[in-house]
């Protein structure tokens, strides 16, 4: 899971400093502050990556553009300033354009590497994004880098537009039938309640509970106090979520979800074994792509699970990541049999991305049959909806004719 730590603290000097940074947990969060020569005074964590973080594609295409339109520049022989000139003026949102516009002057007048200045706007850069420039800097293949990043962004949208476009329909349909619903409960329900009420006859069971539903949301403080307790319920689940064992408690439960908790899985594990293939590939070394993936992988009970792996790798209780893998007890069997393949042919990076296409191309196959398993489950539900809504009007009438006869 990603946090972002807004800390503030002391320089060697005593100037005081804050700022926001991301980070898997709280001791990464002090040691990148240690790093940077910073005396923390305060640090608060909330959570980034949400649940349905598949969705939240904005800040990716524009970073997919960037990262895309300047690895053609760098191609091109373009020189930095000129360069960022360009992107700047691409750029589609305000927020973005003056992100780059501090990277250009931190680099220019500040004499920063390219990959710290992204690194001080961590709402803007992710861990993954700074990790790869850093790397490619490092290295000297910035193009190349940046063209296997653009690469990872431009999957990734692809996995979460699909996954959007699928969960749009019932999202529509789901709306429409509450709708329905609500008429029913507030319009239809105390009409027939009047009916039969002037002709002295007693209700049926259920529109008579129907009817006690529709009054207790209709009493003002019957309906803020159930909006009260929704809220609470809410705001502690929230904060429950926050802390990384309620943020693992939860993912655990939505990784064993019917479906959707093995779709999400797929793509999780895609993303892992892409993100660790794309880092080791540009020379990063496992300590450091672990630590990388562990804030982007979008899932609290994995992120949990790399710590552990990187703290194995890190003492010497692994010797190699599929060992680490392997005692983290969270990958199936078929990853880490890729992974040990890939230790023996010393091509790791490569498995790796055999693993990523796997699971994508798996979590595809589930994403074309979730279309028609979806509308088979909202065409039973809209019959169970329409053959309640004829039992709530059919059975009163029924009685209410009989009673009169």
């Amino acid at each position: 899971m990603s946090f972002t730590y807004r800390y503030r603290a002391r320089t060697i000097s005593g100037e005081a400093v804050r700022g926001s940074m991301r980070a898997g947990d709280r001791k990464s969060a002090l040691a990148s502050l240690r790093e940077r020569m910073l005396v923390p005074f305060a640090l608060e964590a909330a959570p980034t990556a949400k649940f349905g973080a598949f969705f939240s594609g904005g800040r990716l295409r524009e970073n997919l553009a960037f990262f895309r339109a300047y690895a053609t520049l760098e191609h091109a022989g373009v020189d930095f300033s000129t360069s960022f000139d360009l992107l700047v003026a691409q750029a589609r949102t305000k927020r973005f354009r003056e992100a780059l516009e501090a990277v250009r002057c931190d680099v220019e007048s500040g004499g920063e590497r390219l990959w710290a200045a992204m690194a001080r706007r961590p709402e803007d850069f992710s861990d993954l994004e700074v990790a790869m420039v850093a790397a490619g800097e490092e290295a000297g293949n910035r193009e190349d880098v940046f063209d296997r990043l653009a690469g990872f962004l431009e999957r990734d949208a692809r996995l979460r537009k699909r996954l959007a476009a699928v969960l749009l329909y019932p999202a529509i349909v789901l709306t429409g039938a509450s709708a329905v619903f609500l008429y029913v409960l507030f319009g239809a329900v105390p009409q027939f309640i009047r009916l039969f009420q002037a002709f002295e006859v007693a209700p049926s069971p259920l529109l008579g509970w129907l009817a006690r539903l529709a009054d207790v949301m209709r009493n003002p403080a019957l309906a803020g106090a159930l909006i009260a307790a929704f809220a609470i319920t809410g705001f502690a689940l929230a904060r429950f979520a926050a802390t990384p064992s309620g943020a693992i408690v939860l993912d655990r439960l939505r990784l064993r979800a019917p479906f959707f908790g093995a779709l999400i899985k797929r793509i999780c594990i895609a993303r892992l074994a892409r993100v660790l293939a794309t880092l080791l590939e540009s020379g990063v070394n496992q300590l450091r792509a672990l630590d990388v993936a562990i804030p982007v992988v979008e899932s609290p009970l994995m992120a949990a699970a790399l710590r552990r792996a990187r703290d194995g790798i890190a003492g010497g209780a692994s010797g190699s990541l599929e060992e680490a893998f392997a005692e983290a007890g969270v990958f199936e069997p078929l990853v880490l049999g890729f992974i040990r393949v890939g230790t023996h042919a010393g091509d790791v990076p490569h498995m790796l991305l055999r693993v990523a296409d796997y699971y994508e191309s798996d979590a595809e196959s589930m994403l074309d049959a979730l279309p028609q398993a979806i509308q088979t489950a909202v065409t039973l539900g809209l019959g169970a909806l329409v053959a309640a809504i004829v039992y709530i009007v059919y059975v009163p009438l029924s009685t209410l004719s009989t009673s009169i006869h």
